[in-house]
């Protein structure tokens, strides 16, 4: 039976996510370290919540957010909640910071959207996500021997190695095509990751995955393959598994699928072995 959950003015619910079924979660603490992780029924579907404190996670919710140690503290404990819940069933995670003021209110806006939630249900049946990401290696400076008669001679050599070196670059980046189609062909769907920045030196290429667990050793042998191809020039960095967050549909881009005071940015994941470890392709 779901838990019943009652109203407190100095309250709000936070939402973790949606489901089809409930799961025995154990005692665990919400996303503010104490409150209970509670179900609702909504539409056939159920929401997982926890009464926190209005005042902190909606009213002052803009303030925290610039409060570093607060979002880094909340954000780990929100993401440490959805990943046991999504560790026991399929679950469509909420963006951090998601509350609704009321059940009633919450009910109504999963009731309005549940055609779309069981269709992303569906699509995520079996699955996590995982993050793939290409680096260029760092260079090695180690020039051939040349045997020159004059620096002129020395620089010329330096050149053509220099020329070549950029070539086999090259012909390594144009196969990020390839790579990329056969990821594809062993995932369910693919998101792109966002626009590469400076923020990671060397990064060249980036996808999020959504690959169903009975795929993950085939997943696993095309990642080891291209990594061993790559060897010297580029190397595959993969995070997950992790909950569905990049293929839950969203109406629009500020849309976090549920309303309320929602936090536009997404929570950093949590690094630990096993779930959702980052890791180089090859490491142990």
């Amino acid at each position: 039976m779901a838990d019943q959950v009652t109203e407190d003015p100095n309250t709000v619910l936070y939402l973790y996510g949606v489901t089809e079924e409930g799961a025995l979660l154990g005692k665990m603490g919400g996303v503010d370290g104490s409150s209970a992780i509670e179900t609702v029924p909504c539409a056939s579907l159920i929401a997982w919540v926890s009464r926190v404190s209005r005042k902190e996670f909606a009213d002052n919710l803009s303030a925290n957010m610039e409060n570093l140690d607060w979002l880094a503290e909340a954000s780990v404990q929100h993401q440490r909640v959805v990943s046991a819940i999504a560790q026991r069933t399929d679950m469509l995670p909420a963006r951090f910071a998601t509350v609704f003021l009321t059940a009633a209110s919450l009910a109504a806006d999963v009731r309005s959207k549940k055609r779309i939630l069981e269709k992303d249900l569906r699509r995520i049946h079996g699955c996590d996500e995982f993050g793939v990401k290409i680096f260029r290696a760092a260079p090695k400076l180690d020039l051939p021997l040349v045997t020159a008669a004059s620096g002129r001679d020395y620089l010329q050599a330096k050149a053509a190695w220099l020329e070549r070196r950029g070539i086999k670059r090259k012909v390594s980046g144009s196969g990020f095509q390839k790579f990329s189609s056969e990821l594809q062909a062993v995932a369910v769907a693919a998101a792109q990751a966002g626009k590469i920045s400076g923020g990671q030196k060397g990064l060249e290429w980036q996808i999020s995955l959504l690959v169903r667990r009975t795929e993950r050793k085939n997943f696993d042998r095309l990642l080891r393959k291209y990594s061993k191809q790559w060897a010297g020039e580029h190397h595959i960095e993969c995070t997950g598994p992790w909950p569905a967050y990049s293929f839950v549909t969203r109406a629009h881009p500020r849309d976090h699928r549920y309303p309320a005071r929602s936090s536009s940015r997404r929570e950093p994941m949590v690094k630990k072995k096993g779930i959702g470890a980052g890791r180089k392709i090859g490491e142990a």
